[in-house]
């Protein structure tokens, strides 16, 4: 286990919820769980009705996006006895974001950290249905939500499977491509700080969970280099699938083949 994201798996979550939709024969419910460090995390919980065991499946959106991001694939996944946990991510507030992802490197730093353990904790409230076998549980991340999914697929072996689109191996790489003015010195030190957190040191640990990872061949925010290194870095056994999409239409393009990756491995 790496200290670097550990933390106390029996700090309560104190889930809360604010309400119930009933969705085609599935329930949507709005709940928020204790963060790490006090704050509250908003997310949908998509269950299918009756006792399970059901596998799980853990959502994390791009920025711009939102827990809502993939809320029908999990209402279609929910329909073939899966229950789903959509995250509010902090990139869900774009503005907010960008003004505390722009600060001092180990500020960033000790944020991201923050950031994935409150995914780890994620987990931990969906592995504590009583209605979800812990050994079928699988993380989806989108963008900047397939960063974090390569820290989580080598650090909590409780993910059994994770699908990665659109990401990147570097958090220094997403930092460039959004703070142009990022450059010589500043840039070292940026990358310097952040290497120790970096996706590419934690998904080559991720055997026996196994890896699918989905890219757009029209993506314009980073070459296919960069893609091609992420997949390269993770363990195996691993997937790769290119889409005649972009960056976001890449979400829409490869729901089906996620979908139908998901239901093989997991249902």
């Amino acid at each position: 286990m790496n200290e670097t994201f550990s933390y106390n798996q029996r700090a309560p979550l104190n889930q809360e919820e604010v309400g119930i939709e009933y969705r085609n024969g599935i329930f949507v419910h709005d709940i928020s769980y204790a963060g790490v460090k006090g704050g509250r995390i908003r997310a949908y919980l998509v269950a299918p009705p009756g006792k399970g065991p059901f596998a799980g499946v853990i959502f994390v959106h791009p920025g711009p996006g939102n827990r809502s991001s993939f809320l029908d694939e999990a209402i279609t996944l929910a329909k073939a006895n899966a229950t789903c946990l959509l995250i509010d991510a902090p990139w869900a507030d774009g503005a907010l974001f960008g003004k505390r992802a722009s600060g001092r490197p180990e500020d960033v730093r000790d944020w991201f950290i923050e950031i994935a353990i409150d995914l780890r904790r994620a987990v931990d409230l969906i592995s504590s249905l009583p209605s979800v076998d812990i050994n079928r549980i699988a993380f989806v991340g989108h963008s900047l939500g397939a960063l974090f999914g390569g820290i989580m697929s080598g650090v909590d072996k409780r993910i059994k499977a994770s699908v990665l689109i659109a990401g990147v191996g570097s958090f220094t790489d997403v930092a460039r491509l959004n703070m142009p003015t990022l450059v010589g010195d500043e840039l070292e030190k940026y990358k310097k700080i952040m290497e120790p957190i970096d996706p590419l040191r934690y998904i080559k640990n991720a055997a026996p969970s196994v890896l699918f990872f989905q890219f757009g061949s029209k993506d314009v925010f980073f070459p296919r280099q960069k893609f091609l290194e992420y997949y390269e870095a993770g363990s195996n056994p691993k997937s790769i699938q290119w889409y005649n999409a972009d960056h976001y239409s890449l979400n829409e393009e490869g729901r089906s083949y996620r979908i139908e990756w998901i239901q093989g491995f997991l249902l």
